[in-house]
């Protein structure tokens, strides 16, 4: 399949036959790794709005920061949409950005998180955050409802933090969550087992080195914050999976790594989501397992949109309006032209 004649995979729903659902690379630029450098180092336009930070202080003493921009023509009963970011990232992150000022275009309200020990939030919180903290999520969440009772929330996250979005969706049978109206994710690992499988693969090494050196660097940080925690042990080497059982597992309250994808993991909830649905991914994302996504069998209102190429938040081709940032004008136009998902 050459990047002239991309199809795009639904496996469910109505929100995939929007009019975006043909994505094409641009020129020369269909290589997944170049996909996905782009799409982390291009910048997005600038959010030009006033900020309000706001600090969300949880039920066990730690933060998160909230970062508010309100459209000038926004009102109290319009959307709000909060985003949340992925793996090393926080409100400040290209991807985060990018949609947070399509969406500000779009007269939506915008919130942005950094999670528990990120951005700002990193010398408020002792904790970490993972893949399995969608109680932070839902106090977020919570928090905002408050600001607007009438507002319908968007729910939106960018790789960790849409398997986050995904799992917390998935979760409002027990949960409720009501105020939220629409949940969208864009490359999420909702298979955290096989992803770190992916990310320890030789043609992965550029990223699980990145990864894994602002993870450790962010804990070596903590640390100083915090100095009575446990002591750190690292080793010279280390991997993603290795991290994962040295620090993410037993600070997150899991036994070892394994236990962690296990229990974290939002795919086992994707049939159980009620809620509007978009899930964006690539085929070609580097260290995105795409199997799981092709074995759903989502409910009717989850739309699952496959694309042969794109890289991991990249998706950098024509969005239709003279812009090259497809995927942000897809979740945008889902957000806000399309009919929710029969």
């Amino acid at each position: 399949m050459t990047p002239n004649s991309v199809e795009s995979t639904v496996l469910a729903g109505s929100a995939g036959n929007g009019s975006r659902s043909q994505f094409r690379p641009l020129p020369l630029l269909s290589h997944p790794h170049i996909q996905t450098l782009l799409g982390h180092f291009l910048p997005g336009p600038a959010i030009a709005l006033p900020t309000r930070e706001q600090i969300l202080r949880l039920p066990d003493g730690d933060s998160l920061v909230l970062y508010d921009n309100v459209p000038a023509d926004w009102r109290p009963g319009k959307r709000v949409a909060v985003l949340i970011h992925g793996l090393t990232g926080s409100h400040d992150s290209p991807g985060v950005k990018r949609v947070a000022a399509r969406l500000l275009t779009q007269g939506i309200r915008t919130v942005r998180l950094d999670q528990r020990g990120t951005g700002k939030a990193l010398p408020l919180c002792r904790g970490y955050y993972h893949a399995g903290r969608s109680d932070d999520v839902r106090a977020a969440l919570e928090e905002v409802h408050r600001w607007s009772p009438a507002s319908p929330i968007v729910l939106m996250g960018l790789s960790l933090g849409g398997a986050l979005a995904l799992k917390t969706a998935g979760e409002a049978i027990e949960h409720p969550i009501p105020y939220v109206e629409r949940v969208a994710a864009m490359n999420p690992p909702i298979d955290l087992r096989r992803c770190a499988a992916m990310m320890s693969l030789p043609r992965n090494r550029m990223y699980d080195h990145y990864f894994v050196s602002v993870l450790v660097a962010d804990a070596r940080l903590r640390q100083r914050y915090f100095p009575d925690l446990p002591p750190l042990r690292f080793p010279r080497r280390m991997t993603i999976r290795l991290f994962d059982d040295l620090y993410t597992a037993p600070r997150g309250g899991f036994a070892d790594a394994l236990d962690y994808y296990h229990r974290a993991s939002a795919l086992p909830l994707i049939s159980r989501i009620n809620i509007p649905t978009l899930i964006l991914t690539a085929r070609d994302d580097p260290f995105i397992a795409v199997a799981p996504f092709e074995d759903l069998k989502p409910p009717s209102n989850v739309a699952v949109e496959i694309l042969p190429y794109g890289g991991h938040i990249g998706f950098v081709g024509w969005d239709g309006e003279g812009g090259v940032r497809w995927a942000e004008s897809r979740v945008a136009d889902w957000v806000t032209k399309e009919g929710s998902p029969e």
